[in-house]
């Protein structure tokens, strides 16, 4: 039986501008991971400048945020204002509701994204 691991230095990932059609702002993006099978593990980091954000989207499977810098905003459906995020925290985002996160005005905010299975399906535009 063998074992396979991989390492991914931080200097070996580049990090590219979000997609405008699934960002406002300016946000980075960095495949830190990519799944090593059909619907599997993925892993990325996302950077995002003062007032960068998702638009709403949604997970068809699990996904754990973790907060590594800055000061960031998530908002989930149901939910009347944005939560604040900071360094340390980790957010649970089940399946199915839909959500969207990204910095608050005055700060950038970093955070690594874990998704266990499933895609990202994209919504519209976060409403200031």
């Amino acid at each position: 039986m063998s074992t396979y691991f991989k390492v991914v230095p931080e200097s070996s990932v580049p990090s590219p501008a979000g997609s405008a059609e699934n960002f406002d702002g300016q946000v980075w993006q960095a495949d830190v991971l990519r799944a090593e099978q059909p619907g599997g593990l993925r892993g990325h980091r996302f950077a995002y400048a003062p007032g960068g954000r998702s638009h709403w989207h949604v997970h068809t499977g699990e996904q754990a945020l973790i907060v590594v810098a800055g000061r960031g905003l998530i908002q989930w459906e149901g939910l009347d204002e944005p939560r604040e995020l900071q360094p340390g925290d980790w957010v649970h985002v089940e399946p199915g509701v839909p959500h969207w996160h990204g910095a608050a005005d005055d700060s950038i905010f970093v955070h690594l994204a874990v998704t266990a299975t499933g895609a990202t399906e994209w919504g519209d535009r976060v409403e200031r």
